[in-house]
């Protein structure tokens, strides 16, 4: 209580004195850390003429690691000796900003391999199966741009990008990697509001690396025609970048490029006519915003899917009804001979790049086991190969798996990616350790974990008090509804390529509320819709349509999610129906 009076009294000191200043000079902003039990700082007050940064220092407790703040858009950048640099950006009032952390018991180390540099330890919260590495900025080095992290000092190990995840190792070395900066003879540029945007490439190598600086001034924009028809095949760009202008890369040969998500503003527009581009590697320099939300199980999932890559499994796809579907333990207890990972997450964003970073850890005699939201149909069932700004939200705690996608098969890439940035700002910055299990499904505290280690959504869940609908938006149920040529011809297509690595994929239905359907909805439609799915469906169907209509009674909060007791009466279906498909093809 003294804590926080006294807080408060500051606050009220400093407002006070603000309106007290001379009508010719600037009020000050003055903000005040309120004090914690795991770090200190040096000093605890700070002030600035409002619409400057804002420094403090922050020192983590022995056994602590410093993960975040309250403050909208605040940068935790980590430094020598366990130091952690709080900056506020852009100050405009006073306020108390409360800083967080948490116990900590491990480290990665990381080396900044080149001469004279020190190694930097940085405390790591072991929320993850696999941990995140540090942001841009805990080293710099003149002349040269920080691209990523290395298990080995050569580059030869284990490759990560900076922020995206590695497999968990307590005390683990990571070696900087290094790209040195393009000559400035090979670029013009000119003036443009507190940098410098490049108008032209002159150079003819291969690789190019974007310095940070140009004539002293930095590189924040990329303009029209700049690398038009251009040799360069692998394009590094600088943190500093905000922008890319329409055209700048057009006809270029570009295969692989390297930006980080401080680069704001880019469309496929910048890119067009490169043919052969097909990698893009992204480096955090800012915060996730989206850590501990359900948008980051992706990324939990995807490392519980890498482990066991070597083993059977059952691999369960879907949006958010398989998040809240299943109960995968009773589905493990089922089949003893495989193991089970829920990978349902969102419905609401294309399945595509989701199957194809799947399929990748997917070994023969594996389960794909894909039940369609009908009313995200067209996402569900693999209609367009374009990207959206959830699918980065998916991948925001681990950027890695953006560069595991051949985007010659993708469109909207870098308008996506520009959506996703907008929808990021002013968004607080949150740390990577924190985690999903954590939270609700609306962000609340919880104080038993909300997922299990299948990917369940395992918290209690009553049945509710009625039928009712809760959306008020019917689907349709009708064979007219869904095209073959659309609809079907394109997860057949998915279907056949993971089949064409002897991974055994079936259909299912995801769980609606009965009576959130269309009029014309009508049980002899539903059927003819479930005939018409068996019959033009590569993947087998295992369950009755009907079936997975239900009671409104068993859904909880949405027209798809499951009650805990419609989860049990779902996963007993489930099992039933899978158990007899693989006895019939001889599989069990």
């Amino acid at each position: 209580m003294g804590k926080k009076f006294l807080c408060a009294l500051i606050c009220l000191l400093c407002l006070t004195g603000c309106a007290r200043v001379p009508e010719n000079r600037l009020p000050e902003c003055q903000v005040v850390l309120e004090q914690g039990e795991g770090f200190t700082a040096g000093d605890y007050l700070c002030r600035c003429a409002p619409g400057e940064d804002m420094v403090f220092s922050l020192q983590a407790k022995e056994g602590y690691t410093i993960t975040g703040t309250d403050w909208p858009g605040a940068e935790l950048i980590p430094q020598a000796g366990g130091v952690v640099e709080l900056r506020l950006k852009e100050v405009r009032y006073t306020k108390t900003v409360s800083v967080f952390a948490e116990k900590s018991g491990v480290s990665l180390l990381y080396d900044p391999n080149y001469p004279g540099g020190a190694t930097v330890e940085v405390p790591v919260i072991p929320s993850h199966r696999r941990w995140n590495t540090a942001r841009a900025g805990l080293f710099t080095r003149e002349g040269y741009t920080l691209v990523g992290w290395n298990t080995a000092a050569d580059g030869s190990g284990t490759a990560v990008g900076l922020g995206s995840r590695i497999e968990a190792e307590p005390g683990r070395t990571l070696y900087a990697q290094w790209e040195p900066w393009s000559p400035e003879t090979d670029f013009r540029w000119e003036p443009q509001g507190d940098g410098v945007q490049i108008t032209a490439w002159l150079g003819s190598m291969g690789t190019v690396c974007v310095p940070e600086t140009l004539g002293g001034r930095k590189v924040i924009a990329i303009g029209a025609g700049a690398f038009e028809n251009g040799a360069c095949r692998q394009v590094i760009l600088p943190p500093t970048l905000r922008r890319i202008d329409d055209g700048a890369f057009s006809g270029s040969q570009l295969r692989e490029l390297t930006i980080f998500d401080t680069l704001t503003i880019v469309s496929d527009y910048a890119f067009s006519g490169c043919e052969d581009f097909r990698t893009l590697h992204i480096n955090a320099a800012r915060g996730p915003v989206y850590s501990g939300t359900y948008y980051a199980t992706f990324a939990d999932k995807m490392d519980r899917l890498k482990a066991l890559a070597g083993e059977r499994k059952i691999v369960l796809f879907s949006g958010s009804s398989a998040r809240f579907g299943y109960d995968s333990a009773a589905i493990d207890r089922a089949f003893p001979d495989y193991r089970v990972v829920n990978m349902g997450v969102f419905a609401y964003t294309n399945a595509l790049p989701q199957i194809e970073l799947i399929a990748r850890y997917l070994r023969e005699g594996d389960v794909f086991l894909h039940s369609p939201e009908l009313d995200a149909a067209k996402r569900q069932f693999c209609t367009t190969n374009d990207l959206d700004d959830a699918f980065f939200m998916l991948a925001e705690a681990d950027y890695d798996l953006v560069s595991l996608l051949d985007l010659r098969h993708y469109g909207q890439v870098f308008t996506a990616f520009q959506a996703f940035q907008a929808g990021r700002a002013g968004m607080p910055e949150r740390s990577y350790d924190l985690s999903p299990g954590d939270f609700d499904e609306d962000g609340n505290p919880v104080s038993t974990p909300s997922y299990n280690e299948y990917g369940d959504y395992i918290l209690y869940r009553p049945n509710s008090a009625g039928d009712a609908p809760i959306y008020g938006l019917p689907v349709k149920y009708t064979v007219a509804a869904y095209p073959k040529d659309f609809y079907l011809d394109p997860l057949n297509r998915v279907t056949e390529g993971l089949q064409a690595l002897g991974v055994r994929v079936y259909i299912t239905y995801s769980p609606r509320n009965a009576l959130a359907v269309s009029q014309d909805s009508t049980p002899e439609a539903i059927q003819a819709l479930d005939d018409y799915f068996r019959a033009n469906l590569t993947a087998p169907v295992i369950s009755r349509l009907a079936d997975s209509l239900v009671s409104g009674v068993y859904l909880y909060g949405t027209d798809n999610h499951l009650s805990t007791e419609g989860v049990a009466l779902r996963t007993d279906q489930v099992i039933r129906a899978l158990l007899a498909q693989l006895e019939k093809e001889g599989a069990l």
